[in-house]
């Protein structure tokens, strides 16, 4: 139904945005190149790949970016970046939270106007709203509700296909090839907790992924009395006695940890990325649409209700609400993360 409704959105749209016509623009002629992804800090850090592909095409170009302010220290440092824009005024597509504040958004789009080349990586109707108001020389990007007739060349119908490989098809229709590039994330000398030889993070951006804090505390207890050293991290929203730390100091500190455990989170991937033997719980996501590192290890239960092998999420995540009392995450045992960090520690021992 949802793609029906898409396709008639796109049909009755794409008429009154004649611009596909308009040839793109050679790498000599941008100068400003201008990238928004309104999505959350995985989806940003594994659109880093696209990132520096559209630098390889346009050298000489100063790229821009737009982001939620949560996503900003996933960019800190980035070499091909020029400014860091936050903006939170615009709608999660999920949560439905915050309201899109329309008023921003046509002042940001003022801000961003005149850009040579404008790249959406969001998809949703705001982001496409912005890049009709911000009138950029040249655009491309994709909107699964249909609304991608507002750019140049877009991304339909949008594949359902892992999200670095989508990142990487939009940017290619700007011309910019992504092959062999992987998510980077640029780290400096935060300040960290002393070492420790196992990193548990908490948190997770959405309730349905969380595991309960009581079995991470049985995971800390059970290597604690193995005499080894066990921190257990998250963000302000979590219990008191879980420390507080933002994404680049977990990140510098899981460096030195033998092994690092995390929920189904863009941190998770952050830190796996960088070589650490990693342990990644995951809920109402299918691991299979998201990146694989030799050194992660992934613990999923499959339910009836879990995602099945074409979708990226189960159907409680878009309205946020489980009818199975959050069976995949509370019904996940101990012994099963405990298995895989004695996995990891054997090969951080060899």
């Amino acid at each position: 139904m949802k793609r029906l409704l898409a396709s008639l959105i796109h049909a009755v749209g794409a008429p009154l945005f004649p611009r596909r016509d308009r040839r793109a623009p050679s790498p000599e002629n941008v100068r400003r190149i201008v990238v928004t992804h309104f999505h959350y800090i995985g989806d940003v850090f594994f659109m880093t790949p696209a990132i520096a592909a559209l630098k390889r095409r346009f050298p000489d170009a100063a790229i821009d970016i737009v982001v939620n302010s949560r996503a900003r220290d996933v960019l800190l440092g980035n070499p091909d970046l020029r400014e860091i824009i936050c903006f939170d005024g615009l709608c999660n597509d999920r949560t439905r939270e915050p309201r899109t504040d329309w008023r921003a958004l046509r002042a940001l789009a003022r801000r961003l106007r005149g850009c040579d080349l404008l790249v959406d990586f969001t998809g949703v109707l705001a982001s496409c709203a912005l890049a009709a108001l911000a009138r950029p020389h040249w655009s491309v990007g994709f909107s699964k509700a249909g609304f991608g007739f507002v750019f140049d060349r877009e991304l339909w119908p949008v594949p359902e296909i892992p999200l670095v490989e989508r990142h990487n098809a939009v940017s290619a229709l700007a011309g910019a090839d992504a092959g062999g590039l992987m998510p980077a994330v640029y780290l400096g000398n935060e300040t960290v907790p002393p070492p420790v030889d196992i990193l548990l993070h908490v948190g997770a951006g959405f309730p349905l992924k969380l595991w309960p804090v009581e079995k991470f505390r049985a995971v800390a207890e059970h290597f604690r009395a193995r005499g080894l050293r066990v921190a257990l991290v998250g963000g302000p929203s979590d219990p008191a006695e879980i420390v507080s730390l933002t994404i680049r100091q977990v990140a510098v500190l899981a460096r030195g940890c033998r092994v690092y455990v995390g929920l189904d989170t863009g941190l998770t991937h952050i830190v796996a990325s960088l070589g650490v033997p990693t342990v990644a719980i995951y809920g109402p996501t299918n691991p299979r649409f998201l990146p694989c590192w030799p050194n992660e290890r992934v613990v999923w239960t499959q339910l009836p209700c879990s995602a099945t092998e074409n979708e990226q999420h189960c159907s409680a995540v878009r309205p946020m609400r489980c009818g199975y009392q959050h069976r995949c995450m509370q019904q996940l045992g101990v012994e099963c993360v405990i298995w895989e960090i004695n996995e990891c520690l054997a090969v951080s021992s060899t």
